[in-house]
């Protein structure tokens, strides 16, 4: 519903402070963000332990990455509910936060588009290497790999960008003009991709979470695990289509 809202309804630098106080002089809305804020943020920090354990060998090591879960998620949770409850739009529209702190959210945007960009072509070329030297780029588990490795990679850049959002979101209290200042980011032509991105990863990553229960719960699920991934992986790619148009369309 969120996605749909800031993303095919409207385009991310739309969601001014306007549009956000609109929105929460309606309570049923904070309980609608504040719900989303605790769902979507303790599903990705589970993920993220995940992959703590998987990848984080040494114990010590371990502990204190689990840790840290820990301390981001009650310090985003306390950050985000007092944003959503505390919000007065009359109060905060009279008070002149630091600009500053738009322009350090904003450029962590760029510096986390140019990893990714790289990331993109690096793997490219990587494939495109083991696609003419003979040899096909698929792990001993064949396309369920994939969709594993895809659905990781989607968890964590969906998971990054909602802590940057939480952040961003938060300085909605601390004025008008500091709140504008960092979406206008989002209208930058350098990070539409990374907009696009976004909605690719997030319907990836529920598409395939719907995959995984079915395999898990469906008699047929195991013998269509194969077909369940490649309609996951059209599905996103088709419902992401609408959202880059009207993101283009109204950015560029």
């Amino acid at each position: 519903g969120h996605l749909f809202i800031t993303h095919y309804l409207n385009v991310p630098s739309e969601t001014t402070f306007d549009f956000v106080a609109e929105r929460w002089s309606n309570p049923l809305w904070r309980a609608f963000d504040w719900t989303l804020l605790l769902m979507a943020l303790w599903h990705g920090l589970m993920g993220l332990r995940v992959s703590v354990t998987d990848y984080v060998r040494a114990a010590g090591w371990r502990v204190f990455g689990h840790s840290l879960v820990w301390v981001l998620g009650l310090i985003f949770t306390v950050i985000g509910t007092i944003t959503v409850v505390t919000f007065n739009a009359d109060v905060a529209a009279t008070r002149e936060g630091p600009l500053w702190l738009a322009d350090v959210l904003g450029y962590s945007l760029f510096v986390f588009a140019i990893g990714t960009y790289v990331g993109i072509v690096a793997f490219i070329i990587w494939a495109g290497r083991a696609l003419r030297s003979g040899t096909r780029p698929i792990y001993a588990g064949d396309i369920g790999q994939y969709a594993f490795v895809l659905h990781r990679a989607t968890g964590l850049g969906v998971l990054f960008f909602l802590l940057v959002h939480i952040i961003d979101i938060m300085l909605i209290g601390l004025g008008k003009e500091v709140y504008n200042k960092s979406v206008e980011f989002y209208a930058n032509a350098f990070l539409l991709p990374m907009e696009i991105l976004l909605v690719g990863a997030v319907l990836y990553h529920a598409l395939n979470g719907i995959r995984i229960m079915l395999i898990d719960f469906w008699r047929m699920g195991t013998r269509r695990e194969r077909s369940l991934f490649w309609a996951a992986l059209l599905g996103a790619a088709l419902l992401t289509i609408p959202s880059a148009i009207i993101i283009l369309v109204n950015e560029l």
